[in-house]
């Protein structure tokens, strides 16, 4: 038999990336689908927001005034200005950190443990970290000790891949996202993090299924 998705579920954990438009959603989905269909236990997970330790830090922000809302015509933005204290940005990182060690033994670490099991993250430590350094405006967050430690908390033999797709391409998905004055500062951010070698690269300019071929092409890698 020729190589195929299913043997990916050797991996145990397939996180999937990106800016929101990239097409993340619709990967994830369909790696899913394909694993089940072969008989595998296959859990979907939003790790993106899991805030536990960090919430009555956002709270206490919002009271202050580090947490806005803006009106661009009919859509609500939110900005997090905690670049504004130092001591509210370091908190927020290490209470973020927290929170992502809690995610690893609650939802990982269980799935590495069980059969016959594969847990597909939609959004998790880079999307955190590109989150974080927005909101802390700490650029050089990624490459820190602390950066370093966020990306350990995912497992080695992880299987994680980031979607990369033109500005304008993301803006026809997510219109919105143009009225977001963090945009630009955010698509960079994913950019340079598709350029670092630390992940595997899926384009994303085509149709859907150019799109889900190239990821069928990516996941065959692991069956070398």
């Amino acid at each position: 038999m020729g190589c195929s998705i299913y043997k990916t579920a050797k991996q145990k954990i397939i996180y999937v990336m990106g800016i929101d438009g990239s097409g993340k959603t619709t990967v994830a989905e369909y790696i899913a689908e394909e694993l089940r269909a072969r008989g595998y236990r296959v859990d979907v997970r939003w790790l993106r927001f899991n805030h536990f330790f960090s919430k009555p830090l956002l709270a206490l922000c919002r009271l202050l005034g580090y947490t806005k809302y803006e009106m661009a015509g009919d859509i609500r933005v939110g900005y997090h200005e905690f670049y504004r204290s130092s001591a509210i940005a370091w908190s927020f990182v290490l209470l973020q950190y927290l929170d992502a060690v809690r995610v690893k033994w609650l939802y990982l670490q269980p799935c590495l443990w069980s059969r016959n099991r594969v847990l597909v993250l939609d959004r998790y430590i880079y999307d955190i970290l590109i989150d974080i350094m927005i909101d802390t405006r700490l650029t050089g967050l990624d490459k820190s000790r602390i950066g370093q430690a966020f990306k350990r908390l995912l497992p080695d033999n992880a299987f994680s891949i980031v979607l990369h797709r033109s500005k304008d391409k993301v803006l026809q998905a997510r219109p919105e996202s143009g009225v977001d004055r963090e945009f630009n500062d955010r698509y960079e951010l994913y950019d340079k993090l598709r350029t670092e070698g630390e992940v595997h690269v899926i384009e994303n300019d085509g149709t859907v299924d150019d799109l889900l071929q190239s990821v069928r092409e990516q996941l065959t890698e692991l069956c070398a």
